[in-house]
């Protein structure tokens, strides 16, 4: 598949078809993905434990460490990769690393590369970074590899999701008896989608322009109309959801395995108020679909009693709270 196919195809699956498993080579080419997305000074931070429910004897303790949502695809999953980040692999494969580099042809002396200024200064301002900015950097090379991993997952025709382990901070490293140099960093489900791959077509973002700054902070960064439409023909940008027989679809699939059928909808002024906001970039699918909702579906009153706690936690950092709470 086109990688850029495989973008756009990209969704997070949270219906997993529980009868199949993933076939070893098809993890395994995830893996390789992984292990070769961009890393600083090669020194190979990123690490992962491979899981297969059928096998693992720790997979009940797993279940405990998963957020609730997560319990049931979890469950239905063929396997769990556990991206892993490795600390000392900064402080302890620096020179390595570097050295394979320039082993490799990748770096000259054409930008100022020269082994005694390498090893006399470059080296040592690295290997003395405070553990804290060491695990910022390095957890964003994982998730470069785990995006890596998901990209071919789906050119492979899988389902991915990354899947948050908090309801036990902390468990994960225990289960596995993970040095304290390691930091798991996030779980990822992988298998046969049971759900239409298409999830229902690709998920909103906000506007282009809202996300991206052109040459200063500020100044918008205007998408190009002819990019846009090449880029809708080669996958990369999609029909927005939802799509027709999306409801329907995980409507039976929650029927199959016993599961409250029902959607999560929020307040009619919450989804009046988003829908306003021109930050977001709604289709005519989702818009359409947001006044059937409001048409048809017996919406919950919002939490009035929340509305101080909202304002008091984005007032915490600097957050115009007015601009994301309903009108009064």
């Amino acid at each position: 598949m086109p990688i850029l196919k495989a973008l756009g195809d990209r969704r997070s699956i949270r219906y997993f078809d529980p009868d199949r498993t993933v076939e070893d080579w098809k993890i395994e080419t995830m893996l390789q993905a992984a292990r070769f997305a961009s890393c600083q000074g090669n020194i190979n931070a990123t690490e992962a434990i491979v899981v297969r429910k059928e096998t693992c004897e720790v997979w009940d303790e797993l279940e405990e460490c998963v957020s609730g949502f997560n319990v049931q695809l979890m469950n239905q999953s063929s396997h769990l990769i556990l991206w892993l980040t490795n600390l000392n692999a900064w402080y302890g494969r620096a020179v390595d690393g570097i050295s394979s580099v320039a082993l490799s042809a990748a770096v000259s002396k054409y930008h100022g590369w020269n082994y005694e200024f390498s090893m006399t200064q470059t080296i040592p301002r690295l290997m003395s970074f405070p553990t804290e900015r060491t695990e910022i950097l390095l957890r964003f090379e994982s998730g470069q590899a785990a995006a890596n991993a998901i990209a071919a997952g789906v050119g492979l025709g899988l389902g991915n999701i990354l899947v948050a382990f908090g309801r036990k901070p902390g468990g994960v490293e225990k289960v596995f008896g993970l040095p304290p140099h390691y930091r798991f960093t996030w779980g990822h489900a992988v298998g046969y989608p049971l759900e239409n791959p298409d999830a229902g077509g690709q998920r909103p973002r906000l506007k282009f322009e809202k996300l991206f700054h052109d040459n200063a902070f500020g100044t918008p960064l205007k998408s190009d109309p002819a990019t846009e439409a090449m880029l809708r023909e080669k996958g990369l940008i999609q029909e927005q959801a939802p799509l027709p027989g999306r409801i329907e679809d995980i409507t039976a699939i929650a029927e199959r395995f016993g599961r409250d059928p029902g959607m999560l909808y929020f307040p009619a002024r919450e989804v009046k108020r988003l829908l306003a906001d021109e930050d977001w970039d709604f289709g005519p699918n989702l818009r359409a679909h947001a006044e059937h909702v409001l048409a048809t579906q017996d919406l919950p009153d919002y939490p009035d009693e929340m509305r101080e706690t909202f304002r008091k936690l984005m007032d915490e950092h600097g957050i115009d709270a007015a601009k994301f709470l309903p009108a009064e």
